[in-house]
């Protein structure tokens, strides 16, 4: 959907998960899984790190898949969600990392 749009010349912003694993090809692991969620803020914070500054995260089964990230999800609906942000937060900014709301485009 998010090449579709950009061949339409939708606006778009890419999506990362904070707070999910991802498998091999990409995808996110199925909330029916075990390992489908991270529960830790601070090993989020790593991912989402590397995520910005290498393209990449690491699958489930250790293998490196390249991610796009302009906006970063956490899933509102998982308990202790408020707190995980709150660290998210912080340990991003601590790493100089400037959270805004994406910007809209305007027309000229």
């Amino acid at each position: 959907m998010f090449r579709a749009a950009q061949e339409l010349g939708l606006q778009t912003a890419a999506e990362v998960f904070a707070d999910r694993n991802y498998n091999s090809d990409g995808t996110l692991v199925s909330r029916t899984k075990p390992d489908a969620l991270l529960h830790d803020p601070s090993e989020a914070a790593e991912r989402v790190l590397r995520m910005l500054r290498e393209g990449k995260i690491c699958a489930v089964d250790g293998s490196d898949v390249r991610v796009q990230a302009e906006t970063i999800c956490v899933h509102g609906d998982t308990p202790g969600a408020v707190e995980f942000v709150r660290t998210l937060r912080s340990a991003l900014e601590k790493e100089g990392v400037m959270l805004r709301a994406p910007q809209r485009m305007t027309k000229e």
